[in-house]
C-alpha cells in the first residue's frame, strides 16, 4: 500500500471522528460519518476556497437541506482548518 493511499485513509478517518463526535475515549466513528468525511475531505482539498464550502460542509455532515444546526456548523468550521494546508 503506498504512503498517499494510507495518508488518505488517516485523513478520512480523522475527518470520521470530528464528524461522528469526537471524544477522548472514541477511537472509531459510526459507518455513516465515515461516507460523510469523504464528501467533506474532497471539498476541503479541492482547488476551491469561498465562502460557501462552510455551509456546504455542514450541509453534508448535518443532511440538513439548507438549515445545518450550530454543531454541524461548529464541526464543518474545525475539518476546514484542520483540513486545508
Amino acid at each position: 500500500m503506498s504512503t498517499t493511499v494510507m495518508t488518505r485513509a488517516g485523513l478520512l478517518r480523522s475527518a470520521a471522528l470530528t464528524i461522528c463526535g469526537r471524544r477522548e475515549d472514541k477511537l472509531e466513528s459510526c459507518n455513516s460519518c465515515l461516507r460523510k468525511a469523504d464528501a467533506v475531505v474532497r471539498l476541503a482539498k479541492g482547488p476551491d476556497l469561498n465562502t460557501a464550502l462552510v455551509p456546504r460542509i455542514a450541509d453534508v455532515i448535518c443532511e440538513a437541506d439548507g438549515t445545518p444546526c450550530a454543531a454541524c456548523w461548529d464541526k464543518a468550521t474545525m475539518l476546514l482548518l484542520e483540513l486545508r494546508p
